[in-house]
């Protein structure tokens, strides 16, 4: 395997994750475990484009089972299928009134790049159009699969009956692309989509052609800021290697210059697992 970082986290005690459809279709069975012995990552002899070297991931896994169809993967996966089902499973008739779905564009392989609408809708007119926007995306990076186990968790409570919850419904609008790069997911890509690009390093000028799911998406900011001010914008993702929940913000040297730094702040102080030391606000 020809990996990129100088170090990993396989080198402070990471293990492969292992799926043995045997083990799993047991009465008690069990689906992906951390597995694997004898783990190195080191530099190789293979040389990259612009200086450095590649570098190389091994390890020693043993078998359980005889006859066996075992999987191997760096994250718990969550496949563009889970994401499907869980905005299938949230947006119904029964709760048009809070969340509704749309297909925001079409992507390379032609399938759908969706995105859900939370609010209450049950509100007056008027009471809507003044309420500002908070837009979520998540997943543009394929192999960070942590980032949609975030966004799964962030839908399902922004839909429920918790006090706050209903207070955000009432408040805001939320406009959220849980799977940026389906297609890039579905062919099991880590970083790039089908066209061979990193889509977040596109954002600047992106194209129909090649990127029209950064295309849309930077269109449907444009016309959302036509009706409302947007509040609030966050892109999840994993890290390789970095612990802790942590939010990078863009450089920012106008006289409102903190401003990026206020949520992550809250955050901070309402949670013990966000580490406002790690964040990053240079990007």
């Amino acid at each position: 395997m020809n990996l990129v970082k100088p170090d990993s986290s396989y080198n402070q005690g990471q293990k492969p994750l292992v799926y043995s459809t045997i083990d799993a279709n047991q009465p008690n069975g069990i689906g992906w475990y951390r597995d694997g012995e004898n783990i190195c990552y080191y530099q190789n002899s293979i040389k990259r484009k612009g200086g450095g070297f590649y570098h190389t991931l091994t390890f020693d896994l043993t078998f359980r089972n005889n006859n066996d169809e075992v999987y191997i993967a760096h994250c718990y996966p969550y496949t563009y299928s889970d994401s499907c089902e869980l905005l299938n499973k949230l947006c119904t008739n029964e709760t048009k009134d809070k969340i509704r779905k749309t297909i925001l564009t079409k992507t390379l392989a032609g399938n759908d790049c969706e995105m859900v609408i939370i609010t209450n809708f049950m509100s007056r007119p008027e009471e809507i159009a003044v309420r500002r926007a908070i837009i979520l995306t998540s997943r543009v990076h394929p192999g960070e699969s942590n980032a949609s186990y975030l966004m799964h968790g962030t839908l399902e409570y922004l839909v429920s009956e918790d006090e706050g919850a209903r207070y955000l419904r009432d408040n805001f609008v939320f406009k959220i692309i849980p799977m940026l790069n389906p297609d890039g997911v579905i062919v099991g890509n880590y970083r790039c989509s089908l066209s061979a690009l990193d889509l977040n390093r596109q954002w600047s000028s992106p194209g129909m052609r090649l990127c029209p799911e950064n295309y849309a998406t930077k269109m449907m900011m444009r016309k959302t800021q036509d009706s409302r001010d947007i509040l609030f914008y966050c892109d999840y993702h994993g890290h390789s290697r970095a612990k802790n929940l942590f939010m990078y913000g863009c450089s920012n040297m106008k006289a409102d210059r903190l401003k990026e730094r206020i949520f992550p702040l809250l955050f901070s102080k309402n949670s013990e697992n966000f580490s406002l030391t790690t964040c990053n606000f240079a990007v």
